[in-house]
């Protein structure tokens, strides 16, 4: 409800990732170089109109004011005062952003930023539109780059898009749900993406772990709730739930299938455009991971796929 009352104030939903300066070779310290997540722009409709106000004005901390919308939050630790970046609110933990299934999400340390389970969706976008190229208009799911999308935008239907879903915290870099395998070289944008190696990620001897040795393992997942970056807060409509998420470097903030994930189980909930919950399988057709991610019409990923274009016109409803 949060994101349609944003939209009924601002004619459309807020982008997934989107601030003030500029993203590549901006001042981290003076502006929050273009990183801010969803969640900051939906902070007064989810009640915390304090702390988005604290956000969107000058702060003054000590004898340094801070400028409004603060620093960028994709530094390591903004909560620490020795840190160039600190900007206190972005370790505020805001408790609605939590799923209660998820025990490690809640271990957090005083500098550590605030942390979240909950993702906006890019749809069956895998590069194009969500990352550092790209915007809204781009960008297959409803939270892309720098512009909201108009609920007139979605033509595949708000009952059958999904707008957001959950993803555990990344405890433990090394499992499935809560990390993510690095450095896969079939996600690198020079060629064309393609998620089947992804799959290739799992251990077939700890199938609840990833293949370590073969690749390298991060756990960014929901360490930063205030970051756009989308290894932090986004997740795509790609790989079924509980599968792999794969990252194509050891970077945060690169060419990534990040998939939803939980607790709960055989499946994760997401909520769809028009507001309405679904729980979704992990045996969801999902379609063809050996097809790269398309521009326009129909998904190549399935009913998952499909459920995350906003307009790629398949004719499919949420189960």
């Amino acid at each position: 409800m949060a994101a349609h009352n944003y939209a009924d104030v601002h004619k459309m939903l807020p982008p997934g990732e989107i601030g003030t300066g500029i993203m590549w070779g901006g001042d981290p310290v003076n502006t929050n170089t273009e990183r801010l997540s969803t969640w900051v722009m939906l902070l007064p409709f989810y009640e915390q109109q304090a702390l988005y106000q604290q956000i969107s004005g000058p702060l003054t901390v000590g004898t340094t004011v801070l400028p409004p919308w603060g620093r960028d939050p994709s530094t390591n630790t903004p909560g620490d005062p020795a840190n160039t970046r600190f900007y206190p609110p972005w370790t505020t933990q805001i408790d609605v952003l939590l799923c209660p299934s998820d025990g490690k999400i809640r271990q957090k340390g005083v500098n550590d930023q605030g942390r979240t389970n909950y993702r906006t969706s890019v749809g069956d976008s895998i590069y194009r539109g969500w990352a550092r190229d790209g915007n809204s208009q781009t960008c297959r799911g409803l939270f892309g780059l720098r512009q909201g999308v108009p609920f007139a935008a979605i033509t595949d239907g708000t009952s059958n898009t999904v707008m957001f879903s959950e993803r555990l915290f990344g405890g433990n870099a090394n499992l499935i749900k809560e990390g993510m395998a690095t450095n896969v070289i079939s996600m690198n944008p020079n060629a064309a993406v393609a998620p089947a190696e992804c799959l290739q990620t799992r251990n077939p001897a700890r199938p609840n772990e990833y293949l370590t040795g073969t690749y390298g393992t991060a756990g960014w997942s929901g360490r930063r709730w205030a970051s756009g970056i989308p290894q932090y807060t986004r997740f795509n409509t790609v790989l079924p739930p509980n599968s792999p998420s794969c990252n194509d470097s050891t970077w945060d903030e690169r060419n990534a299938v990040i998939t939803a994930t939980s607790n709960h189980p055989g499946g994760v909930n997401v909520a769809m455009a028009d507001a309405s919950v679904r729980f979704i399988s992990e045996t969801i057709n999902a379609g063809d991971p050996t097809l790269p991610e398309v521009q326009s019409g129909p998904s190549p990923y399935g009913v998952w796929g499909a459920l995350g274009s906003k307009d790629g016109g398949e004719s499919v409803q949420a189960p």
